[in-house]
């Protein structure tokens, strides 16, 4: 789950990994990712993407 705001940045890679997964990356409940953990719910998006799989499947 995602606890912070949606920037532009977000909303694109969103978009993304929707496109690929069929859902967005938020909704996972086993993972959570405070306001400020901003930087590395982002970089776990983008690193989901990279990898063709699933946010669960790449968070350490």
């Amino acid at each position: 789950m995602w606890y912070g705001k949606d920037t532009e940045e977000l909303k694109q890679l969103n978009k993304e990994y929707k496109e690929m997964f069929g859902g967005y990356p938020w909704g996972y409940m086993e993972l959570e990712y405070g306001a400020d953990e901003y930087e590395e719910y982002v970089r776990d998006i983008r690193e989901a993407i990279r990898q063709g799989k699933e946010l669960p499947e790449v968070v350490d």
